[in-house]
């Protein structure tokens, strides 16, 4: 069980000892923990964040003895009501770890902390473990009597974890990172129904001092959802998608977008064997209750090209597909929400996957506030497994008995309570395998599977 005591110990070896306090009352300041994201051998992507409109000054060098001068990156958080930006640090070194400090101009307090570059061409796959979650409701009001939001220990327990891991890691979230909240009972309006409480809620909850370590542990990748993108199962005909495609873009230092003039959030990075897919499920998306037909679409037709000619194109050991909804339940399962209920365009890409025997091939999502795991069998080639993590700290979703009969489903790696997971790239017995684990929140593993091996 991690203890209080040993999540500050590893905020202080993150150099979360210089954060300036979150609720200080007056004066500008840093509004939360910088969040170190995309990585490359080259360079790294860092978001800053102020409580008003100011210079940063994003001062790092490489750790270890002095040597390297220190360099310094200068931006403007503008007052455009975000006060944030995504900052690329270039010309680094590969596979070196680097000591940051962020600091505002004529402002009292300052950040420090690490990040990490990937390693360069020809240095070969090394191990490296990649942290999961989705679902993160940062309350703890109570709903129809039962909590909705609980358990936020998991932040810092997943905090400790990765200053304590001895592989390199990154996080990725799987959507429902933070939640849009509908109109409240004492009048408040729901949060999706403008621009300003859309950014309003963005910054309440990256402020949020439970998540302040976590941020700063690792490396962070994103794909979205329905609750941090709109309302309950928003879909293409969200008024105000563009304003939420500005704030994820402006919040999470992603990769540069994935499908070539296609707006949304997909994107496709590599690191070491394993080249990772991200998908948008809600920029495009049909209505899920529309009549069923061959155009119905979730993710649209051009993202679907652009997944399919990169998987047959890519170079990778292993391939990871991200979305927000599940990839392989069936809609026999008595639940509405999922790429099942778009078979118009869903059924055409199984069986390409099936006949094209890729191999390496793993899928990762969340949304269902249970943990599942579905195993897809093609013939003359390994099966395709489906990760589905959900929820770190939302309102959990027993299992149904449709759900239970699935076909695909491998029940006994089902989870109903909430938790956080990793999936490993590791060479064991002369052989790369991925290797998933399925934790509880105070980090006691529940479950450890191999999805893939080459």
């Amino acid at each position: 069980m991690t203890t209080r005591r040993e999540v500050l110990k590893s905020a202080a070896l993150l150099g979360l000892a210089g954060l300036p306090s979150l609720s200080r009352a007056t004066g500008t300041a840093l509004a939360a923990a910088p969040v170190a994201g995309h990585f490359t051998p080259a360079s790294v992507r860092l978001w800053v964040q102020a409580t008003a409109a100011a210079r940063c000054a994003i001062s790092f060098r490489p750790a270890g003895p002095a040597g390297e001068a220190a360099r310094t990156a200068r931006v403007t958080l503008d007052a455009d009501g975000l006060h944030a930006a995504v900052v690329t640090l270039d010309g680094l070194q590969p596979a070196t770890t680097y000591r940051y400090r962020v600091a505002l101009e004529g402002a009292e307090g300052s950040a420090e902390g690490a990040f990490r570059t990937a390693a360069g061409p020809g240095a070969g796959p090394r191990d490296f473990r990649v942290y999961l979650g989705s679902c993160a409701y940062t309350e703890t009001h109570t709903r129809g009597g039962s909590p909705y939001g609980d358990e936020l220990h998991v932040f810092d327990t997943m905090a400790a974890r990765m200053a304590a891991d001895p592989l390199p890691h990154f996080m990725l979230w799987l959507g429902d990172n933070l939640y849009l909240r509908n109109a409240s009972r004492t009048g408040a309006p729901a949060d999706f129904s403008s621009p300003a409480l859309m950014r309003e809620r963005y910054r309440e909850v990256r402020a949020k001092p439970f998540l302040q370590a976590l941020l700063a542990a690792t490396h962070h990748y994103a794909i979205w959802d329905d609750h941090d993108y709109g309302p309950n199962n928003a879909d293409r005909h969200f008024p105000l998608k563009e304003e939420s495609l500005r704030l994820f873009k402006a919040y999470w230092p992603n990769p540069d977008a994935g499908a070539a003039g296609v707006p949304g959030t997909s994107a496709r990075f590599r690191h070491e064997d394993v080249e990772f897919f991200l998908l948008d499920g809600r920029f495009h998306r049909d209505p899920e209750k529309a009549p069923a037909d061959a155009s119905k679409a979730l993710f649209g037709a051009a993202q679907m090209r652009w997944l399919k000619e990169g998987l047959e194109g890519s170079t990778a050991a292993f391939k990871v597909v991200a979305s927000g909804s599940q990839l392989l339940s069936q809609n026999a399962n008595g639940v509405t929400s999922g790429w099942h209920s778009y078979e118009g365009e869903r059924r055409p890409f199984l069986d390409w996957l099936a006949s094209s025997r890729i191999p390496g091939v793993i899928l990762l999502s969340g949304d269902r506030h249970n943990t599942q795991v579905f195993r897809l069998d093609r013939e003359g080639a390994d099966p395709v497994f489906e990760y589905s993590c959900s929820p770190l700290t939302s309102k959990l979703a027993a299992l149904t008995a449709a759900e239970r009969d699935n076909p695909r489903l491998v029940a006994a790696l089902a989870v109903e309570r909430r938790n956080f997971g990793t999936l490993e790239f590791l060479r064991e017995e002369g052989r790369r395998k991925a290797v998933a684990r399925c934790f509880d929140t105070r980090g006691n593993a529940l479950w450890t599977q191999v999805l893939a091996a080459v």
